[in-house]
């Protein structure tokens, strides 16, 4: 079991990503992949511990969750070179040959938006805007191990029609863009 995540900051206005980036779907989406009942089933039993974690107990009904309408990936501005996000393995598969969940999701609450994640890497929100203005947020969990992937619970304020999140997956050159809209 993973510890409780003490790591909290304080709320910062989150820098832009390039938006003249060129935009790429995913590898998930052009692939036209579905993921199966077991792994969607195992994505809610880890969303729901992992929110547990980081102190949030909500009703997580289909009405509060939020999958995101478009996902691209974009190269980002780096400040130094990095590793090419193509030499980083994607790999869904955690030991013994266990599938790591692989979700992101914006959650509405009546005081604020909680963007939840996991995947195989360690992840970093590194951008957002809330209908077109940055957003101010504050991390309630982050954690990453080779055992249970990355878990990632960044939590936003303000409401509005369209929220954009730069997600960065490891030492990528690359961000995941999510756009959530209907809040």
């Amino acid at each position: 079991m993973m510890p409780i995540s003490s790591v909290n900051i304080a709320y910062e206005k989150l820098p832009l990503v390039d938006l003249s980036a060129p935009r790429v779907l995913s590898r998930r989406n052009r692939a036209g992949n579905i993921p199966s009942p077991d792994s969607i089933t195992q994505d809610a039993e880890d969303a729901e511990t992992i929110l547990g974690l980081a102190g949030l107990c909500a009703d997580l009904s289909p009405g509060n969750i939020i999958d995101a309408r478009e996902k691209y990936m974009i190269e980002t501005q780096p400040d130094k070179e990095e590793v090419s996000s193509l030499q980083i393995p994607d790999i869904g598969m955690g030991q013994k040959g266990a599938r790591r969940p692989h979700y992101a999701r914006l959650l509405v609450f009546a005081h604020a938006l909680v963007f939840q994640a996991a995947c195989c890497l360690p992840l970093k929100v590194i951008a957002a805007s809330l209908d077109g203005n940055p957003v101010p947020g504050r991390m309630l969990f982050n954690r990453h191990s080779e055992e249970h992937g990355g878990k990632l619970v960044y939590e936003f304020l303000g409401k509005g029609a369209e929220m954009v999140i730069d997600l960065k997956r490891g030492e990528s050159s690359r961000a995941q863009r999510h756009i959530f809209l209907e809040m």
